[in-house]
């Protein structure tokens, strides 16, 4: 397979991105030397889990939610989704659906895999293949271009499967109509409000309460595990000053990537911007145009530039810069914006330039021609890239042997020593999950997820942290202990509150709507109950109501009501956690074409039910398949 990218060597550039060696961990090997035999996590029919696997998807997961959800990904967080199981679940369905497409008999061709490998927009520069990038990645990570292709030609394998189950799935005549008229159906309400806040003074709380309370939640209010952590860093900086580099290897470096030191034609310019659409009547456009010809005079009569950008510009991003856009190439703006930039000359005021997004009236500050940087002028650039290269492998090679020593002995400070390096242990009792290790502060949080997957006293892989690569141990886990209840007590009364005061409102929401079920009117149960009575205007699901804010399920519920089925089943639940009892008033015929709509509706709908069946059909193939926990985690 690889021979095939080796005939494109010229026309293409793979760079292998973390992201999708990431992708790859979660199969294969990565650094680890401690896939061995015994060392396993689950049994699916006849195949194992093995730790090496589980550590890594867990750590990819970790990463994953911690890249999506940033400073709002929290320890409780961490534990009400449930990583390890996530983990878990992921590869057990990974083994399943290999065995679905080993039965079905899906495989990859060579075809199919290197069209995906060449898909990646990642994989793509200057429209080369880089074969000394690739080969070296795939090194550091202990992949072989076999293993690398094994897992796309896996990935195609379950999607050639998934594609399979998808295609039975079909959409009605009706089950569009449906939905159009509940998507564009306007619906007026009345309803009543229960908001959770104003029954929290009603709630009574006593000292045996707050404590079974405690007791039931003492999950929410624990100290997090800490570890004690040793680790032996090697710095790439340190390994690439020892590396010698000759002319001849800067030469030919230059020559092989001439391309990235070719620097396209740049200016650098202000603009003022008087913002019109395209499809903007006449007697608009006109408008706008005179107001920007009339600053535009006031620039061309010598007036400061940026200080009319500042007040006429509608362009947010750059008019509190004066206008100030700093260096582009053509290929970064629109091409009417770019072609007048580009043929002014330094100190030039453009005539009115139109774009989609209106008037602009441009100037040009500074011209860069369009060169290829000499080797000298790049000469420390290639040594420097070069060095670190060489270094990082150099240091790899060191830490794995590094590595391999301590794991044999579990013991990383007699490793450190028959290589003459430093073990450094940070002072403190230990480290939770989320804190970062004090010298290790650009290490992403992959690492601490992975270190938090090692039982005491183990050795990690080798793990890059930004400045160069290390090799952990675990000294010792002190496990999460709940918080003395007086320490909480203040927090775990709030919470009490708002849980109960969220059973009252919900308890009285029903209790007014189970009335008005009986006598038919919300109105008249309102009015017995003493609750004050609202109503809506029209709505629908493109135009939501003002005033409620539904959930996604709460809003589906009151569009599907009816005349002869006014009410829901129970209170609907705003996202502010009010509860609110509904009857439906008025049905109002949706104000939209349906043929215009039905095409987006129909492939919509199709989606849903493919995802559907797809997961039913997932959940069905795990069932039958025989999976035994053998490591609890």
């Amino acid at each position: 397979m690889l021979g095939l990218f080796r005939k494109h060597a010229t026309s293409w550039l793979i760079k292998v991105a973390f992201f999708l060696i990431v992708i790859v961990f979660v199969f294969w090997g990565g650094y680890s030397y401690k896939m061995k035999e015994e060392n396993k996590v689950a049994v699916v029919d006849d195949s194992y889990i093995s730790v090496g696997e589980y550590d890594r998807a867990y750590s990819n997961l970790l990463e994953m939610y911690r890249r999506q959800l940033g400073g709002a990904f929290s320890d409780e967080m961490m534990k009400s989704l449930n990583l390890k199981k996530q983990a878990l679940d992921m590869l057990v369905e990974r083994y399943v659906l290999r065995r679905a497409a080993q039965q079905l008999g899906f495989v990859a061709s060579d075809q199919e895999i290197q069209q995906r490998i060449l898909e990646f927009p990642v994989f793509i520069q200057d429209g080369k293949f880089d074969q000394r990038r690739y080969t070296a990645l795939l090194q550091q990570n202990r992949l072989t271009p076999e293993m690398f292709e094994h897992q796309i030609a896996d990935e195609i394998s379950v999607q050639k499967v998934e594609s399979f189950v998808k295609r039975r799935a079909s959409v009605t005549d009706d089950e569009i109509r449906g939905d159009f008229d509940s998507t564009f159906g306007r619906v007026k309400l009345a309803y009543a409000l229960f908001d959770p806040k104003s029954y929290e003074s009603q709630v009574k709380v006593d000292a045996d309460r707050l404590m079974a309370y405690y007791q039931n939640h003492q999950d929410d209010y624990k100290e997090p595990e800490k570890r004690k952590l040793a680790y032996v860093l090697l710095k790439f900086a340190d390994f690439g000053k020892s590396v010698a580099v000759t002319d001849e290897q800067v030469r030919r470096d230059y020559e092989d990537n001439l391309a990235k030191y070719h620097q396209e034609a740049e200016v650098k310019a202000r603009h003022i911007l008087f913002e019109v659409k395209e499809d903007a009547p006449e007697a608009e456009v006109g408008k706008v145009k005179a107001e920007a010809e009339k600053v535009l005079a006031e620039a061309r009569k010598g007036a400061d530039f940026g200080q009319l950008a500042t007040k006429y510009s509608k362009d947010s991003g750059s008019a509190k810069q004066g206008g100030e856009l700093g260096w582009f190439g053509k290929e970064k703006m629109v091409p009417p914006f770019s072609e007048a930039a580009f043929a002014l000359k330094p100190g030039e005021i453009s005539d009115l330039v139109r774009t989609q997004f209106g008037f602009h009236i441009i100037k040009v500050e500074d011209v860069r021609p369009e060169k290829t940087k000499s080797l000298e002028e790049v000469k420390s650039e290639i040594v420097a890239a070069i060095q670190d290269e060489k270094g990082r492998e150099s240091a790899l090679d060191k830490a794995r042997a590094l590595g391999d020593m301590a794991f044999a002995h579990k013991d990383l400070d007699r490793a450190a020593k028959a290589f003459d390096l430093t073990v450094t242990v940070p002072e403190g009792a230990g480290f939770a999950q989320t804190d970062k290790l004090p010298g290790l502060e650009a290490a992403p949080p992959t690492v601490m997820g992975k270190l938090f997957t090692l039982q005491d006293k183990d050795v990690s892989d080798v793990m890059d942290v930004g400045s160069g690569y290390a090799v952990f141990q675990v000294l010792a886990i002190q496990p999460p202990e709940p918080k003395p209840f007086e320490t909480v007590k203040d927090s775990v009364e709030k919470s009490y509150k708002t849980e109960e005061a969220r059973v009252l409102a919900q308890a009285k929401a029903t209790e007014l709507l189970d009335a008005a079920k009986k006598s038919g009117s919300l109105e008249q149960a309102a009015k017995s109950a003493g609750a004050e009575l609202k109503q809506t205007g029209a709505f629908s699901r493109r135009q939501p109501d003002k005033d409620l804010k539904f959930r996604g399920d709460g809003l589906n519920a009151v569009l599907q009501l009816q005349l002869d089925h006014p009410f829901p089943d129970s209170p609907v639940q705003e996202l502010s956690n009010r509860y609110v009892a509904v009857q439906l008033l008025s049905r109002e015929p949706p104000d939209a074409d349906f043929e215009k709509e039905s095409p987006t509706i129909a492939k919509r709908i199709l989606q849903q039910k493919e995802n559907s069946l797809w997961q039913a059909w997932l959940t069905a193939e795990k069932e039958k398949a025989k999976v035994r926990i053998i490591k609890t985690l």
